[in-house]
């Protein structure tokens, strides 16, 4: 699949220039258009329901006083996206779709739903990683309504031209769906290593499977193996994209179905947590 376009939410200030600059190398790497989402919500939504229990006027204060810091703030962020557009030579509008371009899209509802709508529109969708650990509402919301490629960045990195890449592969349905939306990265890199746990190496499709599949694409692989538990595969993976000096992984991100609400496998929140590199995931 090629990936014309690319999303981003953006709902809160920290590392802004960081995540804004990442995801606009992302769109330069792809020549591709990157719309940044802000979703914006009314102040009574931000507000604790007790409040309203204030004088009218008084809560009229309030509201317009966080109202007015919401607005300032993005208005910023707004100023900031445009100069480093200008800065990395990316054309802000639709641009001619031969080369970089981004748009700042105002869109009101919660995050989660913004992310929902337009990543249905989209080719990739661009979340930072989470500053807590935690699953944000953003990937959440992408792996559940998305069915494109989601990219979790470190909050901090500003280039994207992966190199060396790692595909995480036990022969899963995720890690196929991945792989197959990754063809265009991988295609680019210098180097691509499989890596798979004892545990998985007999799984169809195997690696020398996916080495075969990925050779029809003109994509040389190598192979590596590490023995471990199914507890330490996450940190696994990650100590071999670090001894092979990778600059990106690509994995499935394992779902399962747990009482009409999809919670995510071990495995995929480990990634999650502690991963200083990119991860393009998909479910």
């Amino acid at each position: 699949m090629s990936i014309r376009t690319i999303i981003m939410p953006f709902a809160t200030l920290e590392n802004a220039q960081e995540r804004m600059q990442g995801a606009l190398n992302v769109a330069k790497y792809f020549q591709a258009h990157l719309e940044v989402l802000h979703s914006q919500v009314g102040s009574n939504q931000l507000l604790p329901e007790e409040i309203r229990l204030l004088s009218s006027k008084l809560y009229s204060r309030i509201d317009q006083l966080v109202s007015n810091y919401i607005e300032e703030s993005m208005v910023e962020s707004k100023v900031e996206f445009e100069q480093i557009c200008n800065k990395l030579g990316v054309t802000t509008g639709e641009g001619n779709g031969n080369e970089a371009s981004a748009t700042w899209l105002d869109m009101f509802g919660y995050r989660a739903e913004t992310v929902a709508e337009r990543g249905k529109v989209s080719d990739l969708i661009i979340i930072p990683k989470s500053i807590d650990g935690k699953n944000s509402v953003s990937f959440q919301a992408a792996i559940d309504h998305g069915c494109n490629p989601v990219l979790i960045m470190p909050r901090t990195q500003t280039e994207f031209s992966p190199k060396t890449i790692v595909i995480a592969w036990n022969g899963d349905d995720a890690g196929a769906r991945a792989v197959s939306a990754a063809i265009p990265v991988l295609q680019k890199a210098d180097r691509v290593v499989i890596v798979t746990s004892e545990r998985s190496l007999l799984k169809k499709p195997t690696q020398q499977d996916l080495q075969v599949f990925l050779k029809r694409h003109l994509i040389d692989s190598e192979c590596v193996s590490f023995s471990t538990s199914r507890l330490n595969t996450p940190r696994n993976i990650l100590k071999v994209a670090q001894d092979q000096e990778a600059d990106l992984i690509v994995a499935g991100a394992l779902v399962h179905q747990k009482l009409h609400k999809q919670m995510f496998g071990g495995v995929t929140q480990k990634l999650l947590r502690h991963t200083h590199i990119p991860l393009f995931m998909m479910a």
